[in-house]
């Protein structure tokens, strides 16, 4: 592992954690924040105590456990690192300018540098080497393939539904670029691909798994909580499934793995 490189990256997501923190408590404090309209106000209201609640609290553990040199722990830091870039994204194209504006521009730079700076220093090898031959990883990489292929589908299915009819969305049609496009983007890909490596044993496959479903765990709560909140989401057993096959994949894979070949 290169030492630098992770150094860097744990002190950038050790300054994201910092600015999560901010943003999600005041966004909860301060509720004349937001100017969105129902659809976008009735996410952020879900979205900043969820972060608060779960992601910022898995971040500082992660942070702990890295700084002592765990492999698990980094690597949990990464998927924080990568929700925080998904997330602060849809703040960032998809919320009307507010206050916080050049904080969400601040959160996804610095939680996609520290994402990629943290890739750059694994040592994937070393990565490989550190999982047991009896780690599930054909089963959680057929349960990502599941993950891939139902978010692909409908995302597909839907973008051609209205090419085809020039009908709008239900959700509008800004809202459903923007959410079809990073789950386009940013899910579906490295989800089926990393489905694909995993399925092989290969390094990058673990790596992948890992930050995807730390990243698949936590918003899929949000759309869980969202769902038993608000009501009217007839998808809210789905997003159970993906909360649990997340946080089941996450520890079987933790489980199957060693520490050994850390600092190689």
């Amino acid at each position: 592992m290169n030492t630098d490189l992770r150094r860097i990256a744990l002190r950038l997501a050790s300054v994201t954690g910092i600015l999560m923190l901010v943003q999600s408590l005041t966004g909860i404090i301060f509720f004349d924040l937001y100017r969105d309209g129902s659809f976008a106000l009735q996410a952020w209201r879900i979205n900043d105590p969820v972060t608060l609640a779960v992601a910022v609290p898995v971040l500082a553990v992660s942070l702990i456990l890295a700084r002592r040199e765990s492999l698990r722990g980094f690597l949990l830091m990464l998927g924080v690192m990568q929700y925080a870039f998904y997330n602060y994204a849809f703040y960032l194209f998809g919320a009307v300018v507010n206050i916080h504006f050049l904080l969400y521009v601040s959160l996804a730079v610095l939680s996609g540098i520290a994402f990629l700076t943290g890739l750059l220093s694994l040592d994937v090898p070393a990565v490989r080497a550190s999982v047991s031959p009896k780690a599930p990883t054909k089963p959680v990489a057929a349960y990502m393939f599941v993950w891939a292929a139902v978010l692909g589908v409908a995302w597909v299915a839907q973008s051609l539904a209205v090419g085809l009819t020039g009908i709008a969305p239900e959700i509008g049609e800004e809202p459903f670029r923007l959410i079809a496009a990073l789950d386009l983007l940013f899910v579906v890909t490295p989800v089926a691909f990393g489905a694909v490596w995993l399925w092989k044993r290969s390094g990058w496959g673990l790596v992948i798994a890992i930050v995807m479903n730390v990243k698949g765990a936590i918003y899929a709560s949000i759309l869980l909580t969202a769902g038993i909140v608000w009501g009217g989401d007839d998808l809210i057993g789905l997003w159970a499934f993906f909360v649990v096959g997340s946080l089941l994949s996450l520890f079987g894979l933790m489980k199957g793995m060693s520490e050994r070949g850390v600092d190689a």
